[in-house]
């Protein structure tokens, strides 16, 4: 394990000196090691909504909405207040309104971005409108077809503007992971950054699982990822990417070759949210799930220790709760009041 840290250690500091020279990648000068010193232990609440075949779960306004992997439609949109059913959105199928593979790509305020693969478009809708809409029509802020983009495996599409997309794309053959601008009124790709040129993993499994972490900050300024390590967040500066840092919280760095030798295959980050202030982190340590909570500085706010194993959360952090999803076979829901743990970690950060 030593050799393992020593070796991407070294990587990092070459890979950073040689991609600063390209104003378009990005630098990452350190890794930044944390401790937690507020930890809490959190119990969550079921919640009685129906569950079967959810995979997803995020709230917009005031709704929830759980995503379905098995159903005739996408999603399920609930009351957030009193958990009444508003309606099943987001057919599977082929016509202009319906989506063949879709991900929920996200969440923005009144905003959901959905990344459907299997038409290579990009729907942005707005939720509140689609709901009271009297025909019941989804109310499509635009939709960008990036089909005939210069770009190589789309993976994650994350909403800065209405202008502005960022694309994350893998390029086996580069060994590269990039950010593609894409201005989805023009429907072209406007400029590429590139992230590290890491041995690129060809297991989909931990393909995919990366890239379920990426999270933009709201101004578009920044994004929460993970690359080489999988137990490492890398916060990536947009804005001046020589400011780029990496953060772990464990002395040793974990990379693919390694997890996917253990038979164990649960030491990672796997999912995050975010807001102006605060980075949260779902790590999942084996038989315990962590929540990491930070700053966009890497700088730590407080550890939450959940009560049980789960595959999907979201933060509503107007409200202070956060609502998970538990396994699949399972499948309940469950809200947690962390009120207490993010307002006072917003409050000493101000």
């Amino acid at each position: 394990m030593k050799n393992i840290r020593l070796f991407l250690v070294l990587l990092f500091v070459v890979t950073a000196l040689d991609s600063c020279s390209d104003k378009k990648n990005f630098c990452i000068g350190s890794i930044k090691t944390v401790r937690f010193e507020k930890e809490y232990k959190v119990a969550g609440e079921h919640i009685n909504v129906d569950s079967l075949g959810v995979n997803k779960v995020m709230v917009i306004d005031r709704y929830l909405i759980t995503g379905l992997y098995k159903q005739e439609y996408s999603a399920r949109i609930y009351d957030l207040e009193s958990l009444n059913l508003i309606g099943n959105f987001f057919r599977k199928g082929k016509g202009p309104n319906d989506f063949i593979q879709p991900l929920f790509s996200q969440v923005r305020s009144p905003y959901l971005v959905i990344d459907d693969w299997g038409s290579r478009r990009i729907k942005v809708i707005n939720i509140p409108e689609s709901i009271n809409d009297p025909e019941g029509r989804l109310s499509i802020r635009y939709t960008a077809n990036y089909s005939n983009a210069e770009i190589v495996e789309p993976e994650k599409v994350l909403y800065v503007s209405d202008t502005l997309l960022l694309i994350k794309s893998y390029d086996m053959y580069r060994e590269t992971v990039s950010y593609f601008k894409y201005n989805p009124v023009e429907q072209k790709v406007t400029d590429e950054i590139n992230m590290f040129n890491y041995p690129i993993t060809e297991d989909i499994q931990f393909k995919n699982m990366i890239s379920l972490l990426d999270c933009i900050k709201p101004d578009g300024s920044k994004i929460v990822t993970t690359a080489g390590c999988l137990d490492q967040l890398d916060i990536l500066d947009i804005v001046h990417p020589d400011k780029s840092i990496s953060v772990t919280e464990n002395d040793y760095l974990l990379d693919y070759e390694y997890v996917k030798s253990l038979d164990n295959r649960k030491v990672f980050y796997t999912i995050s949210c975010c807001s102006d202030n605060l980075i949260c982190a779902l790590y999942n340590g084996g038989d315990v799930m962590e929540i990491h909570i930070m700053d966009w500085n890497g700088n730590p706010v407080c550890k939450l220790i959940l009560d049980r194993q789960i595959i999907d959360f979201t933060v509503d952090f107007d409200s202070g709760f956060m609502y998970a999803v538990s396994p699949l076979g399972e499948e309940m829901i469950y809200r947690y009041d962390i009120r207490d743990n993010i307002l006072n970690g917003v409050a000493e950060r101000q």
